[in-house]
């Protein structure tokens, strides 16, 4: 019998309330006579991360994060090396895990696709202490996440009004990247290292990543000119961005990278977080299994 275990983070996304979403999933899961289930819903910050760690205690096969990639990065590093496997019903902003993995977005056809659950063994990214499973990131993108968390609005259009209107004060930073052997000193827009193809809402940063590979996908875009540079926007969309002139890309298993300044913003799977000057960050090869 395969035993499944729902975590709700009630909180998360816009589209389904917390009973709704348990209401179909009973619906579903009770047809069938060959699996059991368990729904609890998170009560903090943490607590979907503690409740998996309980899930793996108790061997529960397939454990359920239902939220955005926040919920999923708790819940899955609760299941690091583990029997246990991660499970997605996508409903955040970005669900970048999940749509790197083909998952369906629409509720109903994510609960099906558990009930019929093919596995992939992925590999995962550290950035220090952190856990990270679609991208960790320094920059203007874990800027605009730290905007981005404390503005109130959650989807797709605040991101991108926040983005814009912080684009023109935003001031570049230095920094010293070691990997591969070799080191540089770059002044970037932004710096991501990928595990998965795209960040979310279909942004393809790392066109070429593989989540089973045993590399990371070390990206760095330069400087934008918005006059000169805005037409190549889409480009990150359409997955073709390593077309794009000031787009870098190298594959790594390690990177050492140290900013400038003594602390400032990185973000994990889209969380941003407070760092010290080095980050170190590393693969972790075949950790994780996943559901697909």
């Amino acid at each position: 019998m395969t035993s499944y275990q729902f975590i709700i983070n009630p909180v998360s996304g816009q589209r389904h309330t917390p009973r709704k979403i348990i209401s179909r999933i009973q619906e579903k899961f009770q047809r069938e006579k060959q699996l059991s289930y368990d729904i609890v819903l998170t009560e903090y910050a943490g607590h979907a991360h503690q409740i998996a760690l309980e899930a793996v205690e108790k061997g529960i096969d397939i454990v359920v994060a239902v939220g955005g990639d926040g919920t999923m990065n708790e819940v899955a590093g609760a299941l690091l090396y583990s029997k246990s496997a991660l499970g997605l019903i996508p409903h955040g902003s970005g669900n970048g895990l999940a749509r790197s993995m083909g998952i369906p977005l629409r509720l109903d056809a994510a609960i099906e696709h558990l009930l019929n659950p093919h596995l992939v063994i992925s590999d995962a990214g550290k950035i220090n202490e952190y856990n990270f499973f679609v991208s960790t990131g320094i920059g203007f993108d874990a800027h605009i996440g730290a905007k981005f968390q404390n503005f109130g609005i959650r989807g797709p259009i605040p991101y991108f009004y926040i983005g814009f209107k912080e684009y023109f004060n935003y001031e570049y930073e230095a920094f010293d990247l070691s990997y591969n052997g070799h080191s540089i000193r770059i002044k970037p827009l932004l710096i991501t290292i990928a595990n998965t193809k795209q960040y979310g809402n279909g942004a393809i940063i790392a066109p070429r990543a593989e989540v089973d590979d045993g590399k990371l996908d070390l990206c760095y875009i330069d400087p934008i000119k918005f006059h000169r540079d805005i037409f190549r926007v889409p480009k990150l969309f359409t997955g073709k961005i390593e077309t794009v002139p000031l787009y870098h890309h190298e594959f790594i298993k390690e990177v050492t990278i140290r900013r400038t300044k003594e602390e400032g913003y990185f973000h994990t799977d889209g969380e941003p977080r407070l760092g010290p000057r080095e980050l170190k960050v590393n693969v972790l090869p075949k950790a994780l299994r996943i559901v697909i």
